[in-house]
């Protein structure tokens, strides 16, 4: 999940994914964040399976015009629902993974699990874990869009989740070699959102040393617990895929599964995010932000990040 975090750099307001409070919530507001609550308790799979049913059916009679043009391979998808992740031929090329980063040196970026600073990239603040780019900077930067709604993309997490997906969250994220104490997305954790995927992109060469994202294999077949919490790696038992790989590395996670984002010991990675979802989060207060590229990109999936 992104971060609540509100800082400024140049005299402008950079802002990433915001929480709702029940303090501050709306009423509208209130009754998502108790819908979300709700479903926490409930923890059978064959409950859940059958939620996700009658939810499936509601889309479908809602918005019965929405159908697949090209089927994935029949492999691929079992091997995702089997796994809990699922790694993908590249779509990003070497140069167009070299435009992001040449377009993100000059844009600020925050502190998000330590101080709160903005900064750039040649001046990382001491201690700072972990760097997030805001929505404004991640939508508006070469080639994310185009990721984010290619065709492959969207038709398997159309098969996965059963029905035509929204993106509920983006993220450019730097993580950084540090020896503090690690942030809970740096120890394994599950999401509780029913229906929700998240595809993640390698914009930097990963190796162990660099942090690679870790999943626990088959993980999101287990009982979902009441109580989210975070695991040290010896609390987690079977297989833990640490997935490696070279500059446009692309892979699929479910987020109900045991994920984490490893700690880098010599070199930082830069990651991009995107979590495609049946429903908007209840947590998040989403504030779309204006698009300057010349795609023309489907409401119903961008809704929720374009303006």
């Amino acid at each position: 999940m992104q971060p609540v975090i509100v800082g400024s750099a140049n005299a402008r307001t950079i802002i990433v994914q915001r929480y709702i409070t029940f303090a501050s919530a709306s009423k509208s507001e209130r009754m998502r964040l108790g819908f979300y609550y709700c479903q926490r308790f409930i923890t059978s799979l064959k409950v859940r399976r059958f939620s996700l049913r009658i939810l499936l059916l509601f889309l479908r009679r809602c918005f019965p015009h929405f159908t697949l043009s090209s089927p994935r391979p029949g492999t691929e998808l079992k091997d995702f629902q089997s796994l809990g992740y699922i790694k993908l031929a590249p779509i990003l090329s070497e140069m167009q993974c070299q435009e992001i980063r040449s377009y993100l040196l000059t844009c600020p970026l925050l502190d998000t699990k330590g101080s709160g600073k903005t900064f750039l990239l040649d001046d990382v603040p001491e201690d700072c874990q972990i760097g997030d780019y805001p929505l404004s900077t991640v939508v508006n930067c070469p080639n994310v869009m185009e990721l984010a709604n290619h065709p492959d993309i969207l038709g398997l997490a159309f098969e996965y989740l059963g029905f035509m997906p929204v993106i509920t969250g983006m993220s450019l994220r730097w993580t950084f070699p540090h020896s503090n104490t690690p942030d809970k997305v740096q120890r394994f954790h599950r999401d509780c959102e029913m229906g929700s995927i998240k595809l993640m992109v390698y914009l930097t060469d990963v190796d162990a040393e660099s942090g690679p994202h870790t999943f626990a294999t088959g993980t999101h077949l287990d009982r979902m617990p009441v109580r989210l919490q975070s695991f040290s790696d010896n609390q987690v038992v079977g297989e833990h895929k640490a997935i490696l790989g070279s500059v446009g590395t692309t892979f699929f996670i479910d987020t109900r599964g045991l994920h984490k984002g490893s700690i880098p010991t010599a070199k930082p990675r830069l990651m991009l995010g995107v979590q495609y979802s049946l429903l908007p989060c209840p947590l998040f207060k989403y504030e779309p932000v204006p698009y300057t590229g010349s795609l023309k990109l489907q409401t119903y999936v961008n809704r929720l990040m374009i303006a």
